[in-house]
């Protein structure tokens, strides 16, 4: 049984009880602290890279510079098992167009010998955290900051959109719930992910990718959504603090729930926010996770492009399987 169909189950039987035990998100504030300039930001980003000792090979945050301050820093944002070796595609492109870029590893990911296990031990606090500090590292790689993020990064990347005030925000397939499950439980059924006992699945490791942790864990998808909950909660009372928001959702994608994404778009349209839906139809048949080269049925030759047109500013086209589905009054693009 996949490990949706372990927690809705588990869900069911005590949704009752955890419809009742609503989990606060109040504590997923920023805490920003930019960095001034250049030679700061890589004093961060250095003493960031030092967390990574137990790193698996290819499972190391990455750090593309150009030995100065350049118009703009990137932050890529890993999705959930993976590493930040996901975008050495993404990352060379764009650091190769003249840009410095930082990919962060997430917490309990990339790790020799990492097991489902490790996964568990994520919380919603240690992503803000890595989010916080990648944006504060960002600050003084470039004069603009541009956030990216895929799945469980998508919800770091919505995250940052909400909270850090940075040029643009490009989410994708957030995994603000979980697929086949109606949003009006998801809350509950995080609840209850955060209360009963962890469980975990781990699938045999990959030799060839010895930064991915195979598997999956009932804990660590509850604070992936906590974390998605707490922008989603912020959303309902405030606009966010990103000038330009650009979400795309993959109408091909099975694994997270589009309604939940559909719903944070109309919060943030509500409140006035320069945010666009965008969508790659689902006759391109891509998978959940459209950016890593690795993926053996990803097609990067398609997806890349209309990746790097959202992180540069400009807008992916029909002729390119991507169609806008929202749009605020206010954004030009």
């Amino acid at each position: 049984m996949s490990a949706w169909g372990v927690i809705w189950r588990a869900a069911v039987g005590f949704l009752g009880l955890a419809a009742f035990v609503p989990t606060s998100t109040s504590s997923l504030g920023p805490r920003a602290q930019p960095a001034t300039g250049y030679e700061t930001a890589m004093l961060l980003a250095n003493e960031f890279q030092r967390g990574d000792s137990s790193a698996a090979p290819g499972g190391k945050s990455v750090v593309l510079v150009h030995g100065h301050r350049t118009p703009r820093a990137f932050v890529f944002f890993h999705g959930l098992t993976n590493s930040p070796r996901q975008y050495r595609q993404l990352a060379a492109a764009v650091h190769e167009g003249g840009d410095n870029v930082f990919v962060p590893r997430l917490p309990w990911h990339g790790l020799q010998g990492g097991t489902a296990t490790n996964l568990g031990r994520i919380t919603a606090e240690g992503l803000r955290d890595v989010a916080d500090a990648s944006v504060n590292i960002a600050a003084g790689l470039g004069d603009t900051v541009i956030v990216f993020g895929v799945s469980l990064g998508g919800n770091v990347a919505a995250w940052v959109a909400q909270f850090r005030t940075v040029d643009r925000a490009v989410i994708v397939s957030p995994a603000l719930g979980l697929s086949h499950v109606s949003t009006m439980v998801q809350t509950p059924m995080m609840n209850l992910t955060l209360r009963v006992p962890n469980y975990s699945k781990s699938d045999p490791p990959d030799t060839l990718r010895p930064d991915r942790t195979l598997g999956w864990s009932t804990k660590g998808v509850g604070e992936m959504m906590k974390l998605g909950t707490a922008v989603r909660r912020n959303a309902d009372d405030r606009l966010p603090s990103a000038r330009d928001i650009r979400v795309l959702a993959n109408a091909n994608d099975q694994t997270v729930n589009r309604s939940a994404i559909d719903e944070l778009v109309a919060h943030w349209l509500a409140k006035g926010a320069p945010v666009t839906l965008y969508e790659l139809s689902d006759t391109l048949k891509l998978p959940h996770d459209i950016v890593d080269p690795d993926e053996a049925t990803g097609r990067t030759t398609i997806s890349d492009p209309v990746i790097l047109a959202l992180l540069h500013g400009s807008s992916p086209t029909s002729s390119q399987g991507v169609r806008v589905v929202r749009k605020s009054a206010t954004t030009s693009h």
